[in-house]
């Protein structure tokens, strides 16, 4: 399969529960901005040696055939209008209640846009970058009480080397040099435990 193809390919997420099954709702929240072409799902770190250099790159699962068990890269981009995808940490159970078991999980929505593909005209006079932070922000929380798990914004971050601070990338400085920008929300997600 070409890699056009493979960007293509729509994303299958399964039957997703706790996290996954809050992060898909998030997802599918957030993949309604109208500059997100491709709204992914959630990365996991795979390690690559190139030229004697160790990388980590978040990758997540995107099975093409029935049966495949392929990753996708997920760095910036610039055939895309807007991208993003989730990393999430270790849960924490907060409650010992036999009855209801929450458990809290550090998510984090990273973004990477083109500018010149959102807003070309807009570019020309300058970078437009906190207007797409503020959708997102928006989405958030007018979408928050339509869930039935609680999450709440901890911080928002310009600064790349905050955006990718799991992975080690080649090529980091570029992927936010107009017309590419990257962004990201770290959020608290707490599920209650499936049955």
């Amino acid at each position: 399969m070409s890699i056009t193809n493979l960007q293509n390919k729509p994303i299958i997420i399964g039957s997703p529960i706790e996290i996954e099954f809050a992060v898909n709702e998030i997802r599918k929240a957030l993949m309604n901005l109208y500059w997100i072409d491709y709204p992914y799902f959630i990365a996991q770190r795979f390690a690559r040696e190139i030229n004697g250099k160790k990388y980590l790159y978040p990758e997540t699962y995107a099975p093409d055939l029935p049966g495949s068990r392929n990753y996708k890269r997920l760095t910036p981009d610039n055939d895309f209008k807007g991208m993003f995808f989730f990393f999430v940490g270790d849960g924490v159970p907060t409650t010992d209640s036999p009855n209801q078991n929450f458990i809290k999980y550090p998510t984090s929505i990273i973004f990477s846009v083109n500018l010149e593909l959102i807003d070309k005209v807009k570019l020309d006079q300058g970078l437009f970058t906190q207007e797409l932070i503020r959708d997102v922000r928006r989405m958030l929380t007018t979408t928050k009480a339509q869930h039935e798990f609680q999450y709440s914004i901890l911080k928002e971050s310009r600064d790349l080397r905050d955006v990718y601070r799991e992975f080690v990338l080649d090529d980091l400085e570029s992927y936010n040099r107009a017309p590419m920008q990257c962004f990201r929300f770290d959020l608290d997600v707490i599920v209650k435990e499936s049955c």
